[in-house]
């Protein structure tokens, strides 16, 4: 696929100018044209880091009722609901909604909280390493796909013996968060997805245990406890939201070190600079590319009038090198950096992820195991790119490990 990299060539919510360069998009605009109006999907495009820290923490200036992600921005377009208008979870909720939910749920994902299940995540990903098989082998398929949805399926109360089937699942839910799933995806949410979940919710509040399911049945938001919609509907948010963008960010992990051997070779001669290659990945890669919001009404930014009710799409993937940020180097990728955690890969404000403790914790165990059990790690075969305009990650990414 040739390049994109005119701006007036850009379609930002066609998944296909993702698979080109949309950082040297990104990079002019940020220069030229930092918030802009792009014409065809009627909405702005916001690709500078204080801009984003900015709408990320007004939100009464920019709601996320109506407008939280791509697809959202794809339906006002096209002057329809978003999907699931009218039950969905808290990424479209403000306050003080908002915090109220994020309060109760939130618990579960305190690092505290996941720290607890450190034993259990490092068993997971011991157990996904030892089952590799010999030479060449998909990241995607053995490490990035399965291990995060196993960890957050245990997380969830998902029994064992179905996390495989779960695993296809987060797949198709995050397909309908990108705008991306067809009619076959929703009818696999609603026939088989969403009665599973309420199944097992069911199950738990029978007979509670220590998961996030059982705690969704047992909270209450100003006394009142959720409704089933409201437990199906928070219960594939958080699969779709914990497993994902954590596959995208362990994706991201092997592809940076392969693309920048100098990098490769400091991490493996010195494994102390593991976390801080975790959060220069978050920041380089940017595994969740954007987040959206609306405008709640006539807004004044960066010298132009941004309308009540128009969308605009917060490119975290451009913020993420921004120079009048991160400075002349901000295009390098660099394990070494002492604020690589100042990145907005997690989010920003109301909406900062709540699951970035267990991502985090997540990477850092695979990255351990890597550093572990061998010597280097190279992409050796197909490296197939996702088509979407929400996460970058691939579909298979071929990977040797010269082992110890």
């Amino acid at each position: 696929m040739a390049t994109i990299t005119g701006i007036s060539e850009a379609r930002f919510d066609d998944p296909g100018f993702y698979l080109g360069d949309p950082n040297a998009t990104f990079r002019e605009l940020r220069e030229t044209d930092p918030l802009h109006w792009y014409e065809e999907g009627k909405f702005w495009v916001v690709t500078k880091y204080d801009d984003i820290k900015t709408i990320s923490a007004r939100p009464e200036k920019f709601t996320s009722e109506r407008i939280a992600i791509m697809m959202d921005l794809i339906a006002h377009r096209q002057g329809v609901d978003p999907q699931g208008f009218g039950s969905r979870g808290i990424m479209f909720m403000d306050p003080p909604e908002h915090r109220a939910h994020r309060k109760a749920i939130g618990v579960r994902f305190t690092p505290a909280a996941v720290a607890k299940m450190e034993d259990r995540v490092k068993q997971v990903v011991a157990q996904a390493f030892d089952n590799l098989p010999d030479g060449e082998f998909d990241w995607i398929e053995h490490i990035a796909e399965p291990i995060p949805v196993y960890i957050f399926s245990y997380f969830l109360g998902v029994p064992e013996s179905d996390w495989s089937k779960v695993a296809s699942w987060a797949t198709t839910i995050a397909k309908a968060g990108s705008g991306l799933a067809s009619d076959e995806d929703f009818q696999v949410i609603f026939d088989q997805i969403a009665p599973y979940l309420l199944g097992l919710a069911a199950e738990r509040a029978e007979s509670p245990r220590d998961d996030l399911l059982t705690m969704l049945t047992q909270v209450r938001i100003d006394d009142e406890p959720f409704n089933e919609v409201q437990i199906m509907v928070y219960a594939m948010t958080l699969l779709a939201a914990g497993s994902e963008t954590t596959q995208s960010l362990l994706a991201g992990l092997i592809e940076c070190l392969d693309v920048h051997p100098a990098a490769a070779d400091a991490l493996f001669a010195d494994s102390s600079l593991s976390d801080n290659t975790v959060e220069e990945t978050l920041r380089w890669w940017t595994p969740v590319m954007s987040m959206a919001r609306q405008a709640a009404h006539d807004v004044e930014l960066r010298g132009k009038k941004v309308l009540e009710g128009q969308g605009l799409l917060m490119a975290y993937a451009s913020a993420n090198r921004d120079v009048d940020h991160w400075g002349p180097t901000a295009e390098d990728f660099d394990i070494t950096r002492s604020d690589a955690a100042g990145h907005v890969g997690f989010g920003v404000g109301e909406h900062f992820c709540m699951g970035a403790a267990l991502a985090r914790r997540e990477a850092r165990f695979v990255l351990a195991e890597v550093l572990r059990r061998a010597k280097a790690v190279h992409v050796t075969g197909q490296r197939i790119k996702r088509e979407s305009s929400l996460v970058n990650t691939f579909d298979r990414l071929d990977v040797t490990l010269d082992y110890r």
